[in-house]
């Protein structure tokens, strides 16, 4: 693409391309979900008694009613007991309706479900009990896997947009081993890497700043491979007569953070019975085996549409071992991935080809199961992520995609070494954090995994 019909199509979309790297991920806007998202004003227009627990069974994926009904938008609330988590419904509901408590021996899995309606959506929030320190080794397995099998079918429930958002809550003073196994377990293993991740750091009434909780400790997140779309740190103190001025101020606030958190980062990821099985078999190993969530072997990425130079730097990323296979793009009409699994598809788009690049991408992600792996799009010949994320928006997204990762690959003729590096440097760091973390039992199951992996082209 020139210089010239480039800089129109950054103008058509409203992108500076010498602006600074967004970190912010795709949010489909349409409907009352765009006006909410570009007028954050919020206001409550109603809230619903909580919903209780339901098994129903499992429907058949479908998207044809979209447009015609008004759909909510299932938010997943977990973390520890303890750690706020009916508090921040609370808060955001602007009611009491979940019982809150401090007890530790929630069971494992287990939840209730609230609807609430704000900014012109409705939002079913979903209170779930993640794995506690006491508990891990100590639930029986088979009440684990049934309070595991409601949750997932509750989360298929008619009338939703499968799962839009995770929303993980922690304590400010806690620091535990439960917190990457809570966050493998649902991110990686339950909802795929597919919708965003957003963290509720709870308890930070009496910080001077809260926000300032985050400059401070967000780089402890990251040391331990916790990457998050979004954050906000808060106060869940409930107002009552007699509270100072303070800490009114604070609940207030703390409320609006966290109902504009939702808005802004809410996505689209529908969800089936193939979710429904991989993640009720994938969950089902980490409860069997003392839950294992570190991965034990390495990436395997599926590739499609790089260059010989582009596969070249990829070949340079140190720190890490990859298992990468190189696809061709696949026909429009394939349904066909070649039987590769991977944990991770990364897809080479050009900035100047928009009349068929959807329909592209879209054979691409259906032969290779996109809908139940993380996805990175490099986009060729734009100039930072932020354009790359409006060209995926506008070209390559589609209903009930769910997150896709995006970033830039700069045009071969710009001579500019460090924009390379930068752009180089980008998509490491999303392989980095957007590959799938698979469980594997501990002992010869490591070793014969490694022995199918023999033979294979090594990154």
């Amino acid at each position: 693409m020139s210089n010239n019909c480039l800089g129109r199509y950054a103008s058509s979309l409203g992108v500076d391309l010498g602006s600074s790297l967004s970190e912010r991920h795709y949010d489909q806007r349409r409907g009352a979900h765009y006006q909410a998202v570009h007028n954050p004003t919020v206001r409550s227009t109603g809230i619903t008694e909580p919903e209780r627990r339901q098994s129903p069974p499992l429907p058949r994926a479908s998207s044809s009613n979209y447009e015609t009904r008004p759909r909510k938008r299932n938010v997943v609330i977990f973390g520890e007991s303890g750690s706020g988590k009916s508090s921040v419904i609370n808060a955001i509901a602007q009611s009491q309706l979940a019982k809150t408590s401090s007890d530790a021996t929630g069971c494992t899995f287990s939840y209730q479900r609230y609807t609430v309606e704000f900014s012109g959506q409705r939002y079913v929030l979903f209170d779930t009990a993640g794995l506690n320190e006491g508990n891990i080794g100590a639930v029986p397995a088979a009440k684990a896997e049934k309070e595991l099998k409601s949750l997932l079918r509750g989360l298929m429930s008619p009338g939703s947009d499968g799962i839009g958002l995770l929303v993980y809550c922690v304590r400010s003073t806690r620091a535990r081993q439960a917190l990457i196994r809570n966050y493998n377990l649902f991110y990686s293993t339950i909802c795929r890497k597919k919708v965003p991740i957003v963290v509720v750091v709870t308890g930070l009434e009496n910080e001077t700043d809260m926000q300032s909780w985050w400059h401070t400790n967000a780089k402890e997140f990251k040391s331990r491979r916790m990457y998050f779309q979004d954050h906000a740190c808060v106060t869940t103190l409930h107002r009552h007569p007699g509270i100072s001025d303070v800490f009114t101020h604070r609940i207030a606030e703390s409320r609006d953070i966290m109902r504009n958190l939702i808005v802004r980062n809410c996505s689209e990821w529908a969800v089936d019975d193939t979710w429904f099985k991989q993640s009720f078999a994938d969950a089902r190993k980490m409860i069997r085996h003392s839950w294992i969530s570190e991965r034990s072997s390495p990436s395997t990425l599926i590739i499609c549409g790089s260059s010989q130079k582009e596969e070249e730097d990829l070949v340079r990323f140190g720190g890490e071992a990859y298992q990468v296979f190189r696809v061709p793009q696949p026909e429009l009409t394939s349904s066909a991935g070649g039987g590769h699994e991977g944990d991770l598809l990364i897809y080479y788009a050009h900035a100047e080809t928009l009349s068929a690049a959807r329909e592209m991408f879209r054979a691409f992600y259906t032969a290779y199961r996109g809908s139940m792996v993380p996805v990175v799009i490099v986009v060729k010949g734009l100039k930072d992520r932020k354009s790359a994320r409006q060209w995926v928006e506008q070209y390559i997204m589609h209903h009930g995609a769910g997150l896709l990762f995006s970033t830039f690959a700069p045009a071969g003729d710009l001579g500019d070494d460090s924009l390379r590096r930068q752009a180089e440097q980008d998509l490491q760091d999303l392989i980095r954090q957007s590959c799938l973390i698979r469980s594997v039992v501990k002992g010869g199951g490591i070793i014969k995994r490694f022995a199918r992996l023999l033979g294979r082209n090594w990154l």
